[in-house]
């Protein structure tokens, strides 16, 4: 249900983050300041403070470890699905005539959409790349089964269809990777509990009398780029880290040869 947030333009992810954690900064030191004209002890305001820090750092520590074993992941992904359609390009030189120009053509168009991909992003255009990798896969299956009943024994076609096998595989396991992402609730989370840590921080300033403009400036920035590139790195189709494709690219030139 929170997965707007990952639709948001970065122009308007960053800036809003980083104003909402100032802002959350600046009343909790209004508030301080309040609360320390009228005289109202604060002992353990400090601990309090320093305690949901250490919570934040521990929530972006873990999303940023999460977001960056999906980016590997996905990354991982395009290579094996580079070295299946490879395979299966070699193995289709191996295959009887007049069925081999076929299978390459297909292996290459098959390529081209892979390595588009959802790219640029945009779910309609992500729905279609998917039925054109299944349409494709299906007229691969028909081919393989053909030759497969012609010549049941023949080591190359056997090598053929376990290849075409291991291309639908990884097929499956990358949709899956590019659906799936960092609940948005985690993320509305974590900017909750930034909110607080500031909150906090800003009040235990206040009732202090400390003024720490800078320091808060360069918090709330720092804030506002981890999670932010905790975002980044799970939109693997947009925004500035995108997972390469280039794999993917050689080996369509490889079969343009």
């Amino acid at each position: 249900m929170a997965d707007w947030i990952y639709d948001l333009d970065f122009t308007i992810l960053y800036p809003g983050v980083v104003a909402l954690s100032i802002g959350a900064a600046g009343l909790g030191a209004w508030l301080g300041h309040q609360s320390q004209r009228r005289g109202s002890k604060q002992e353990d305001l400090g601990m309090l403070a320093g305690s949901t820090l250490g919570l934040l750092a521990l929530l972006l520590a873990f999303s940023f470890s999460l977001a960056l074993s999906r980016y590997d992941a996905r990354r991982s992904m395009v290579l094996q699905e580079a070295n299946a359609i490879g395979s299966a390009a070699n193995f289709a030189l191996m295959l009887p005539e007049p069925s081999r120009r076929p299978v390459l053509d297909m292996l290459r168009d098959y390529t081209d959409v892979r390595a588009g991909l959802g790219r640029p992003y945009d779910l309609s255009k992500l729905d279609r790349d998917v039925a054109r990798s299944v349409d494709l896969q299906a007229r691969l299956w028909q081919i393989a089964v053909t030759l497969t009943a012609d010549a049941p024994q023949s080591l190359p076609i056997y090598r053929f269809v376990g290849s075409l096998n291991e291309m639908n595989n990884i097929h499956e396991s990358r949709l899956s990777a590019l659906r799936f992402r960092i609940p948005g609730e985690v993320m509305v989370l974590l900017l909750g509990v930034a909110m607080i840590a500031m909150a906090l921080t800003g009040y235990h300033s206040g009732v202090r009398g400390a003024r720490r403009p800078v320091a808060t400036m360069l918090m709330a920035m720092t804030v506002g780029i981890v999670m932010t590139l905790v975002a980044d790195l799970d939109r693997p189709a947009r925004g500035f880290i995108k997972v390469p494709v280039q794999p993917l690219i050689d080996v369509a030139q490889g079969m343009s040869h």
